[in-house]
C-alpha cells in the first residue's frame, strides 16, 4: 500500500510538471473576473448551469474562488445568480455532509488536510445547529471543511441541513449583492452587512462562553483565495451527547 501511494505521488508530481503551463493558465483564468464572466455569457441560457457546477465544485476544490464566483454570479445574472448561488453552495455542501458520514476519516483525510479536521472534530463533535450555522457565516471557521467536520460528529442529517440553508443562504445574499449592485453598493448595505456581522460575531462569542467551547487557535485554516483582477472582494470541554440547538 505505502509503495502504491509513492507511485501515485510521483505520477501526480511528473504530471503537474507537464502540464504546469496549462495549470498556470487555468489559474489565471479562474482568478479573473472579467474572464469568468465572459466565459459564463459563452453559454448562452446555459450560463447559470456552468455556473452552479462551478459553485459546487468549490466546495471540494480549494483553488476555485468561490467567493469571486458569487459576486460574478450576481453580476452577471442577477437575482437568478443569487438563487443559483444559494442552492449550489446548499447542495455542495451537504454532499460533502454525506460523504464524511458514509465513508468516514479513511477518506476524508485524503480530501483535506488531517491535521484541520482533527482540530475542529475536537470542538465541533456534539455540537448542534447554532454551532454550524456560526461556522458557515464567521471567516474565523474554515467554512467548507467544516462540512467533513459535521459529517464526522454526531449532528443528524436533518440538523444540519437546517444550519446549511441558514448558514450559506446568509451568505450567498451578502456577497452576491455585492455583483447585483455592480460592485459599487449603496452605504446602507455596507452599513447592515456591518451590523449583521458584529451580530453574528456578538453571538458567537456568548455561545462559546455558554459552552465552554475552548479553541486553541481561534483564526482558522482559511481556504486559499486569489485575487480577482478587478480588486474587488474577491474545548475541549466535555459535553453530553445531545446535540445543543
Amino acid at each position: 500500500m505505502k509503495t502504491v501511494k509513492i507511485l501515485a505521488a510521483l505520477v501526480l508530481v511528473l504530471l503537474a510538471v507537464i502540464y504546469r503551463q496549462a495549470i498556470a493558465n487555468f489559474f489565471d483564468f479562474i482568478t479573473d473576473q472579467q474572464a469568468v464572466s465572459t466565459y459564463l455569457k459563452s453559454f448562452g441560457a446555459l450560463g447559470p448551469a456552468v455556473l452552479f457546477c462551478l459553485l459546487v465544485a468549490q466546495v471540494f476544490v480549494a483553488v476555485i474562488p468561490g467567493h469571486a464566483l458569487m459576486v460574478t454570479a450576481g453580476y452577471v445574472y442577477g437575482m437568478v445568480g443569487l438563487l443559483v448561488v444559494i442552492t449550489s453552495t446548499i447542495l455542495g455542501s451537504q454532499v460533502a455532509f454525506i460523504i464524511a458520514r458514509r465513508y468516514g476519516r479513511d477518506l476524508i483525510y485524503k480530501l483535506a488536510s488531517q491535521a484541520v479536521i482533527d482540530k475542529w472534530d475536537k470542538t465541533a463533535k456534539h455540537q448542534g445547529i447554532l454551532f454550524y450555522f456560526f461556522s458557515f457565516v464567521l471567516p474565523i471557521f474554515p467554512s467548507d471543511l467544516m462540512c467533513y467536520v459535521a459529517g464526522l460528529a454526531t449532528i443528524s442529517p436533518r440538523r444540519f441541513f437546517i444550519a446549511n440553508v441558514l448558514g450559506r443562504t446568509c451568505c450567498a445574499i451578502f456577497i452576491t449583492l455585492i455583483g447585483i449592485y455592480g460592485m459599487h453598493p449603496p452605504v446602507w448595505f455596507w452599513v447592515v452587512a456591518l451590523v449583521g456581522i458584529s451580530g453574528f460575531f456578538g453571538g458567537w462569542l456568548i455561545y462559546k462562553k455558554t459552552h465552554a467551547l475552548q479553541i486553541e487557535n481561534p483564526i482558522a485554516e482559511p481556504r486559499t483565495y486569489y485575487p480577482i483582477s478587478t480588486g474587488s472582494p474577491d474545548v475541549l470541554a466535555p459535553h453530553s451527547v445531545h446535540e445543543p440547538s
